[in-house]
């Protein structure tokens, strides 16, 4: 994924699903993008009872391909300096008029919270993509976090250890990687 990323230029790269052969596998797009929806509908359907009691998985009209060359040097630096970390993909489902920011300048910890910080400061994440969606149903985020012990809140892991909600401090340990759009003309970015 980290090769093929290089030779995107910073902010969103964006496709439609409809123009591509999404069984082409000579076509490096399409295998980003497959990523892209293996990661979302693998996390929709490991959690189908918490989905049916929620809300029902959104059907992907496009997805963006983020680069945010600070964000990833802060993020590849912290995975360099810390021991016993584990990486996993989560999401975050925001308000489109937070999308171009978000890509610009990642999130922020600091800044003021729009939902609240019911569980302390930092950025929140799920591992349940249907959870994340109450926050906004037109678009979400696909993150990489470094999860660190002692870095980060977990809230209500279920009996498989996904966790409804991850809050973490530091900005160097999340990137954004896709946004999932969910709408047929999403404003540009």
């Amino acid at each position: 994924e980290d090769d093929l990323m290089t030779n995107f230029s910073e902010g969103e790269t964006r496709y439609n699903l409809s123009d591509y052969d999404m069984r082409n596998v000579n076509d490096p797009i399409v295998e980003l993008l497959q990523r892209a929806i293996s990661i979302y509908d693998g996390a929709c359907s490991k959690r189908t009872a918490y989905q049916s009691a929620r809300r029902k998985k959104l059907e992907i009209k496009q997805v963006g391909i983020i680069l945010n060359k600070n964000a990833e040097n802060k993020y590849a630096g912290k995975k360099k300096s810390v021991k016993n970390a584990t990486e996993i993909y989560a999401f975050h489902a925001t308000a489109k008029q937070n999308v171009c920011s978000i890509i610009k300048t990642n999130l922020d910890p600091n800044r003021p919270a729009a939902h609240g910080r019911r569980y302390g400061d930092g950025c929140y994440f799920s591992e349940h993509p249907e959870y994340s969606a109450g926050y906004g149903s037109e678009c979400m985020f696909i993150f990489r976090l470094i999860l660190v012990n002692g870095n980060y809140t977990e809230v209500q892991p279920d009996s498989s250890g996904f966790c409804r909600e991850i809050v973490l401090k530091d900005a160097a340990l999340f990137k954004p990687v896709y946004i999932l759009w969910f709408i047929d003309n999403p404003p540009p970015t």
